[in-house]
């Protein structure tokens, strides 16, 4: 399960809905977004902890931040709650720079035959190395992801990664010799395999890349190449 992807069809799905609503004039589209955009903020760090089986840190601090937004936007915090939001969120930028700076949000290489991650406002940098990997799943919005899988070892009817990119950049990086196979849906983005095809045979190991990639950018490429 794509985290990303979801939230994605999920949010398109719910606005269709209220549009719909709102052409038989039961509900004021603008006031129904404006009041309940953040709950697309809870959602992700629900379906994020739901990918991993567990709620992290990154998916406490999205249904948290989201949770507070929507009490703002719904009112249910005051008329004046806005006055104490940016000066909150001032301070949490600065505790973050104070504690959180220039440490890297990701995870070392494991041992992981399945590994899922997700960058929201942010970096992060997943990998395994893993002699049976099986899948993995990205989210990217509005930061970046870096997947190594240079040290990885596909199972023997390959491996598959799952990626979401909205409005941010995910690299995959994987060892010469593997075939790569990238499908899925573009809007307003893109994606490549700068991977060397010469070196590939029929009894390759073989990576599958389902990709919706939204104003972003997804590349697969060998990491002594570009480092």
């Amino acid at each position: 399960m794509n985290a990303g992807r979801l939230l994605f069809g999920s949010v398109l799905a719910a606005v269709g809905l209220i549009f719909l609503l709102g052409s038989a004039d039961l509900v004021d589209p603008g006031s129904v977004i404006g009041a309940w955009w953040p709950a697309a903020i809870i959602l992700l760090g629900v379906l994020h902890a739901g990918s991993g089986h567990r709620f992290s840190g990154g998916a406490l601090s999205l249904v948290i931040v989201g949770g507070c937004l929507l009490g703002v936007t719904t009112g249910v915090f005051g008329s004046d709650a806005w006055r104490f939001v940016w000066p909150a969120a001032i301070i949490g930028i600065g505790l973050w720079l104070t504690v959180g700076w220039g440490r890297r949000l990701g995870i070392q290489p494991a041992d992981d035959q399945e590994v899922d991650g997700i960058a929201v406002l942010g970096s992060a940098r997943l990998g395994t190395r893993s002699s049976s990997f099986r899948k993995a799943s990205v989210t990217a919005v509005l930061g970046g992801v870096t997947l190594d899988l240079t040290e990885a070892t596909p199972i023997p009817g390959g491996a598959n990664v799952s990626v979401t990119s909205i409005l941010a950049s995910v690299s995959i990086l994987v060892p010469r010799g593997w075939v790569v196979e990238i499908r899925g849906l573009p809007l307003l983005g893109g994606w490549d395999d700068t991977t060397d095809h010469n070196v590939v045979g029929p009894g390759s190991p073989r990576l599958e890349v389902q990709a919706l990639v939204v104003l972003g950018g997804l590349e697969v490429k060998h990491a002594g190449r570009w480092r």
